[in-house]
């Protein structure tokens, strides 16, 4: 893959512009729309998304079409098009997909990375209803402020930095190892992020009433659920949970967003453990995604804390709760470690995200839960972008996890993803 530099690509995006080429974006997730987000706030516009899912494409999203990829396959494609390509975890293969058909990186492909060289995290909760085994927080107290929850007061402020800081974010995650649901602010924040241009994706478990509508009418652009199995399987993994209380949650929300929002990305991931392989709860959970148009991702479970991970591959064995859910994996955590370490030349993609937590520390990796070590700053608003990115070089972990091939972990459980649903 090309690995050419490119120091203005919005004026690479005009000049194809000028010459009568028509802007793609390959990748219709949060990444993609948030990045079409980011062109209109910039003047731009793109004419279409381009991706592989066969359930999306013919749809309009964000007011254009999603196409599949043989628009990209004609000889004259590449003289009339410049595509953006706005896949995270796949980056690589898209890349090398385009050059394989003709396409040139900067010449007419860019990639998600030089344009926005760095997606955010704001997670406005640090606490989680659930205690799901395969999660941290299944053994351990919160791993910062206990309870703590962002207001909206400090939530403004953030965007604010974001967008003085990063004028071409376009979108945001706010959630990571929290519940974002329990903050009651939610909606405002959704409006307030949508009004200063920026897009705001959300994950849930469902198993808390929260004001629905009112979170609906903020128009979050993507909600993503989870299930792990039906009925009392379901509450093997999703520890604490109900399976009555999420099935009664995910028919409102299916309700509210076709008055309300129809356009909003509404993704279930259905975790594979061996208990939830059965044909007749994926396709109960399959039949119901369709019924409510939502997008069904069949997705092998993992152990997601990679502070467990790490200390596991060092010689210390996992938490209780974490061996207890290895009992129940369909792809062992040795398996899914030795995929990961055929990357390990590949470089890390969590390097490219900022985490700003709800008591506006900074952690170093999103995918490390403890705050020991992880930790950049106590306020991620005194401190500019140039200073972070000095202080997050100094963190002496990075070079432990990728000496196990930990830094491709998540990134392949990712693709394994892709070949159960394609």
């Amino acid at each position: 893959m090309s690995h050419a530099s490119l120091s203005n690509p919005l004026a690479l995006l005009n000049q194809a512009l000028k010459e009568g080429r028509q802007i793609m974006i390959y990748g219709a997730g949060s990444q993609g729309r948030g990045l079409l987000r980011a062109l209109r706030e910039n003047g731009l516009d793109a004419v279409a998304f381009i991706d592989r899912n066969p359930d999306i494409q013919g749809k309009i999203l964000s007011g254009i079409p999603v196409q599949g990829l043989s628009v990209l396959e004609p000889p004259e494609a590449k003289a009339e098009l410049m595509v953006l390509v706005a896949a995270f975890f796949f980056e690589r293969e898209v890349a090398d997909y385009l050059e394989g058909i003709g396409f040139e990186q900067n010449k007419n492909f860019i990639l998600y990375s030089t344009l926005k060289p760095r997606d955010y995290v704001v997670e406005i909760v640090d606490v989680c209803n659930l205690r799901c085994i395969s999660c941290p927080r299944a053994d351990r107290a919160p791993g910062r402020a206990s309870n703590k929850m962002m207001d909206l007061e400090t939530f403004k402020q953030v965007i604010a930095k974001i967008r003085r800081e990063e004028p071409f974010v376009g979108n945001i995650q706010l959630y990571q190892w929290g519940e974002p649901t329990l903050n009651k602010q939610l909606p405002e924040m959704i409006c307030h992020a949508r009004e200063n241009g920026i897009l705001c994706s959300l994950s849930s478990n469902l198993n808390y009433v929260a004001d629905f509508k009112a979170l609906i009418e903020a128009r979050p652009e993507c909600l993503r659920l989870s299930a792990s199995g039906t009925e009392a399987n379901y509450e093997i993994t999703h520890t604490g949970g109900k399976w009555k209380n999420f099935l009664a949650n995910v028919e409102t929300i299916g309700w509210l967003r076709r008055e309300i929002h129809p356009e909003m990305k509404v993704e279930l991931y259905y975790h594979r453990y061996k208990h939830s392989l059965g044909e007749q709860q994926q396709q109960f959970i399959a039949d119901l995604c369709k019924r409510l148009d939502f997008e069904f991702h069949p997705v092998p479970a993992y152990i997601i804390s990679l502070d467990d991970v790490l200390a596991y591959c060092e010689g210390t064995p996992l938490p209780p709760s974490a061996q207890e859910a290895r009992k129940h994996l369909v792809i062992d955590l040795d398996e899914g470690l030795a995929y990961a370490r055929q990357e390990a030349d590949l470089e890390c993609d969590s390097l490219r995200v900022i985490q700003v937590n709800a008591d506006l520390s900074m952690s170093a990796c999103m995918m490390f839960y403890n705050a020991e070590n992880n930790t950049i700053t106590d306020n991620y608003l005194e401190h500019s972008l140039p200073e972070i990115i000095e202080e997050r070089e100094k963190v002496l972990f990075c070079e432990r996890c990728k000496k196990q091939g930990m830094h491709r972990y998540c990134a392949t459980y990712a693709k394994l993803s892709e070949r159960i649903r394609y």
